[in-house]
């Protein structure tokens, strides 16, 4: 990129790629998915940004979305959280559509105050708690059974 004048790249990670913030996600996200099943998969997502970081001809970005599904684009407000590796706001969801994390890179491609920045992002849901665990079980259940 550098030899053909090229700066402007993104990337796009997943929610918790640092593990210090495993902490904060729930028992069993952080007891058996983080740690058993994706774990590797984020360390080297870690790396990568951890790289990124240190140079200086890239103008990068590193949207980290919560867990995909493959719904359609909604018009759902993006919460960006520039200093978690996931989004602290309660009001976020903990799902997001593929094609809304491909809106949201689409709209700051060109915005520079997302450059150099690893940025966690997810949707404004206006769910219950209860429709949100449910959600979760319902997909759980679709993978697992």
């Amino acid at each position: 990129m550098k030899e053909f004048g090229k700066r402007r790249v993104l990337f796009m990670h997943a929610w918790f790629t640092n593990r210090d913030s495993w902490s904060e996600a729930g028992f069993f996200a952080r007891n058996f998915f983080l740690r058993l099943v994706i774990g590797q998969v984020l360390a080297g997502m870690r790396q990568c940004e951890e790289f990124l970081e240190t140079t200086d001809h890239l103008d990068f970005t590193c949207v980290l979305p919560p867990g995909l599904h493959n719904g359609p684009v909604t018009d759902k407000e993006t919460l960006v959280d520039d200093s978690n590796f996931f989004v602290a706001d309660t009001r976020s969801s903990w799902r997001m559509s593929r094609a809304d994390v491909a809106r949201y890179i689409l709209d700051v491609i060109n915005d520079e105050s997302s450059f150099r920045k690893v940025r966690a992002i997810g949707l404004l849901t206006s769910d219950s708690w209860w429709d949100v665990v449910k959600d979760q079980v319902d997909e759980f259940k679709r993978l697992f059974f």
